[in-house]
């Protein structure tokens, strides 16, 4: 009997594996009419264009394409559409109170609800048009990390995540007024603070091993600077495993020592000098300007509670399309960046969407400011060509906004119709 058994399922096993081979079904095709359709390569807005897209992502692109059969057509006719947006600067593990130290969210809050609470930012990322972000620190011992792969495994919906893990900074890292006897206790939990090239080399080592996309580092933290020889430790480690660092400076006296050791990008840039954009555009270094917006410091203002006029706001924020010009002027790759992390009592993405149309509403073209979340933030995150635009074979990562973004930038930016992310539909709203 155990014999017959035993044959049986032989017989079983070789009928199994001799059946024909059927392939799979094949993958689902759309194709996405655009009324206009923003080329990031070129930075012109095109009209009457069709996208045909077939899994994950774009076979062609042109004014009129064939289709094949079971296509799925998405009429956006009177809607303009662009590559799905980036934000190459955020901190979705951190929620900071309007009148809070820094510290306060580490503190008073476990690992468990900040990564909970990260996935609702994600999710407010996609639907506001963000498919990609790049998170930079402030977020724990590598709770970032946790997040990138949840949304890469399908446990959470959110964009395509790049990470730093803890930021790489000197003995005082980024938090202040903390009582002397919790200072290392507390700072440990959110940074790695590093003391000679040893520690900078081993602090890299150990993030890479952890599995982040890029090192972050302090170029200067409250008070003190990485010296030069731990940055140059620092990104010599890291382009060893072809690995990127950008760096945090807001201060032009300290971005020097960081553009020396040979940093990718630096990330603030408040008030640099004429000759050290033009240094770092000679250099190839990118620069994230996280500037503020009158739209953001209205709904700061409004948290706070506090009164306030618009010219006052307005007073407050008349540096930044100085600067925004001189880096336009100056040839260095702008990327946008939110530096969103307040709890600012609305969506996080549309919080940090407040950037984009503040570069808008500070004098740059929108052509020019919606290539710095889109080709240019594809090249600082070492994506070029697969996503950050639209042409064939790049990722089927696209938004699609309400009416035409050349008459009215902002409003069409913040009225999403549809986001698609590596081929799949992930919003569409009427």
């Amino acid at each position: 009997m155990i014999v017959c058994l035993r044959l049986l399922f032989i017989a079983c096993l070789a009928l199994i594996f001799t059946l024909p081979v059927h392939s799979q079904s094949p993958e689902k095709h759309y194709l996405l009419k655009a009324g206009l359709l923003y080329d990031s390569e070129k930075s012109v807005f095109l009209k009457d264009q069709q996208i045909l897209i077939k899994g994950n992502l774009i076979l062609k692109v042109g004014p009129k394409l064939d289709v094949p059969p079971n296509t799925e057509i998405l009429d956006y006719s009177t809607a303009t559409v662009t590559p799905g947006l980036v934000d190459a600067h955020t901190h979705i593990l951190t929620a900071q109170g309007a009148t809070e130290e820094l510290a306060v969210d580490a503190v008073m809050n476990s690992s468990e609800k900040r990564v909970l609470r990260a996935v609702g930012f994600a999710k407010s990322y996609l639907d506001a048009g963000f498919t990609t972000i790049r998170d930079l620190g402030n977020s724990g011992q590598y709770l970032d990390v946790e997040v990138r792969n949840a949304i890469e495994n399908s446990y959470i919906t959110g964009p395509r995540m790049l990470v730093s893990g803890p930021i790489i900074g000197s003995m005082d890292g980024q938090l202040s007024n903390l009582p002397v006897k919790d200072f290392d206790r507390v700072s440990r939990m959110e940074q790695s603070m590093v003391s000679g090239v040893e520690e900078a080399k081993k602090a890299v080592k150990e993030h890479i091993v952890q599995g982040v996309d890029v090192i972050k580092i302090l170029a200067i933290g409250g008070r003190l600077t990485l010296s030069l020889d731990e940055m140059k430790a620092i990104v010599q480690t890291a382009h060893e495993q072809r690995v990127q660092v950008t760096a945090h400076c807001d201060r032009d006296w300290a971005v020097h020592a960081a553009i020396e050791a040979g940093v990718d990008g630096v990330e603030h840039g408040y008030g640099f000098k004429d000759a050290t954009l033009e240094l770092m555009a000679k250099k190839g270094i990118y620069l994230v300007p996280t500037y503020s917006s009158l739209d953001y410091s209205m709904q700061f203002n409004k948290v706070l509670g506090g009164k306030y006029t618009v010219e006052e706001l307005k007073q407050g924020l008349t540096k930044m399309p100085v600067w925004l010009e001189q880096i336009r002027k100056s040839g260095v790759m702008m990327v946008a960046g939110s530096d969103a992390y307040y709890d600012m009592k609305e969506p996080r993405g549309r919080n940090a969407k407040h950037t984009i149309t503040g570069y808008y509403e500070f004098g740059l073209p929108a052509e020019f400011v919606l290539k710095t979340a889109t080709a240019n933030a594809a090249k600082a995150l070492q994506m070029e060509n697969q996503i950050g635009v639209i042409k064939e074979n790049a990722f089927a990562d696209i938004s699609v906004f309400g009416g035409d973004m050349t008459k009215e930038f902002k409003k069409s930016l913040h009225d999403v119709k549809l986001v698609m992310k590596n081929g799949k539909i992930e919003v569409i709203n009427k």
